[in-house]
């Protein structure tokens, strides 16, 4: 499908101290562009693991056409059971007419899953928990408890662009985090706001790998958790295209 760039704000930081004019300039990308969005999570209903990898989602209904996948682009998939969604950033739902779409998750051997989705001017950002069953399956769903909470921890993450030391991405999106070298499923953090997030679900001596899910790529970094603040870096090539 198609994509439709969105496009990014750029600034330019660090201007010259001495010698050429170009020295020293830092290209900052923010990623706040789409300001109405929901992080799709979609798992097994039954064990609680990420969808299979064959699972697609569809974006269907009147809204349709002003759906657009975090990164600005059209083509919208699961990744890891995952997908930021967002309204396009002329779009802006109201009081008295919040706007409703409709996704539809399909995957071999499950049945057919859909949910309704709606952007309200009083959240601008949400977390929508899908389940699919495996056909003729009919336990109930699995309940997954909360997890713990202990003191806060602040987390600043910066994007890097591999071939790009002159570029730094200021992320906003959602994270996700599981327990390093365990086969859990990544489970949802919070949302980082140009890179900065403040939790209290990180336990002090864990170390964790935190995930984000952008321009249908799946991007990590793993830290131990001994203080209460870190500085993370973490690849973003999704959003070097500019």
């Amino acid at each position: 499908m198609k994509a439709m760039r969105l496009g990014v704000w750029i600034s330019i930081l660090g201007l010259i101290s001495c010698g050429k004019p170009t020295e020293d300039i830092k290209i900052v990308v923010d990623t706040d562009i789409i300001k109405y969005t929901a992080l799709i999570q979609v798992t097994d209903a039954q064990t609680g693991n990420p969808a299979p990898a064959n699972a697609s989602i569809a974006v269907v209904g009147e809204n349709a056409a002003n759906i657009y996948e975090i990164s600005g682009k059209k083509d919208i998939k699961l990744v890891q059971g995952m997908v930021t969604i967002g309204l396009h950033p002329n779009i802006t739902p109201t009081s008295q007419n919040p706007i409703t779409t409709t996704v539809e998750i399909t995957a071999s051997g499950y049945t057919a899953q859909r949910k309704n989705i709606t952007f309200t001017s009083a959240v601008r950002q949400q977390t929508v928990p899908i389940g699919i069953s495996r056909v003729g399956n009919t336990a109930p769903p699995i309940v997954i408890p909360p997890p713990p909470v202990y003191q806060d921890v602040s987390l600043n993450f910066t994007g890097r662009c591999p071939n790009r030391p002159d570029v730094e991405i200021r992320p906003s999106v959602y994270v996700s985090f599981r327990k390093a070298g365990t086969n859990e499923s990544f489970k949802y953090l919070g949302y980082m706001d140009k890179g900065n997030i403040t939790t209290n679900l990180l336990a002090v001596g864990e170390t964790y790998n935190f995930q984000i899910v952008y321009g249908g790529e799946s991007y990590t970094v793993s830290q131990k958790i001994d203080q209460t603040s870190y500085n993370l870096t973490i690849d973003m090539t999704a959003a070097c295209n500019f």
